[in-house]
């Protein structure tokens, strides 16, 4: 470990990877020179805890050495046995965590986002009148400190984008309607929104098990979502009947174009107009000029 402190780490991902039990003397060297992780190269750190975190035995390892993870992830540490004070959990925060991390399919941009989703309930945490906790808009501290450190890990804009948007809508609400999964497919687009169940999926499992009939829910939605896309509704300008060339011959330009095609998209989307080109051009027509 003096030589190599990333050595910490790739214990620990043998441990989650390959289920070893570690050494009670060697966890407790790794623990004493777990400081010397601050030496090493955020890309090599990224690399031994994607590894770690994709291990069928990860929720072992997080639980047990959040220490370890907490010298290079110090905005972890403040979850480790935070009461939540909610019927909604039987476990703290970073218990949930693990477990949430755990239940989700093991892909770097799902774990990653289960690992990080509930960062800023410390921070957000009030107690209520009724003696229960609530984390009112957790999620927006939990997006700015997943930030941090992706950023700080060094993570490509594209998974950096992914999980930021996972971890700012795990607790969006679920309406089930067709225009509900319309307008998701249009902000997220399909293989996002499915990322998006498997992480409500994986959320929900690491609650208490009397409120986990939301699995039913998800899985009602997952149907909807399916029924949308097999009947090819429209949800973004792609599907769209009128292209931007369409509407510079009614006399539009500029940014006005995009805008206006968002318009009749959106329009679209609630039902308020058909994807019909005609109907499209005769609204702008009359409207967006």
């Amino acid at each position: 470990f003096d030589e190599d402190a990333l050595r910490i780490l790739r214990c620990l991902r043998f441990a989650s990877r390959l289920g070893f039990a570690i050494d009670p003397d060697t966890a407790g060297a790794l623990r004493s020179r777990a400081h010397l992780l601050r030496r090493i190269a955020p890309e090599r750190i990224q690399a031994e805890l994607t590894g770690l975190l994709c291990g069928d035995n990860v929720l072992d390892v997080l639980l047990d050495y959040p220490d370890v993870l907490g010298v290079f992830l110090p905005e972890i540490l403040p979850c480790v046995g935070f009461d939540q004070r909610s019927v909604y959990h039987c476990y703290n925060v970073w218990e949930h965590t693990a477990r949430a991390a755990a239940a989700v399919r093991p892909e770097p941009v799902l774990r990653y986002t289960m690992l990080l989703h509930d960062l800023g309930k410390p921070d957000a945490f009030t107690l209520g009148e009724d003696g229960r906790g609530h984390f009112y808009g957790h999620w927006r501290r939990s997006a700015e400190k997943a930030a941090d450190i992706l950023d700080r890990l060094r993570f490509d804009s594209r998974s950096r984008r992914t999980i930021l948007t996972l971890v700012e809508r795990h607790d969006c609400q679920l309406l089930l309607s067709e225009k509900a999964v319309r307008r998701s497919l249009a902000r997220y687009g399909e293989e996002t929104l499915r990322l998006l169940l498997e992480v409500k999926r994986a959320d929900n499992l690491a609650q208490a098990e009397a409120y986990r009939d939301r699995q039913g829910l998800i899985v009602r939605w997952e149907e909807l979502l399916d029924r949308v896309l097999a009947q090819d509704s429209c949800f973004s300008l792609r599907q769209l009947a009128v292209k931007g060339n369409d509407l510079t011959e009614l006399g539009l330009s500029g940014p006005a174009v995009g805008r206006a095609l968002h318009t009749l998209l959106e329009l679209v989307i609630e039902e308020e107009l058909p994807n019909d080109r005609g109907s499209l051009l005769k609204y702008g027509k009359e409207n967006l000029l």
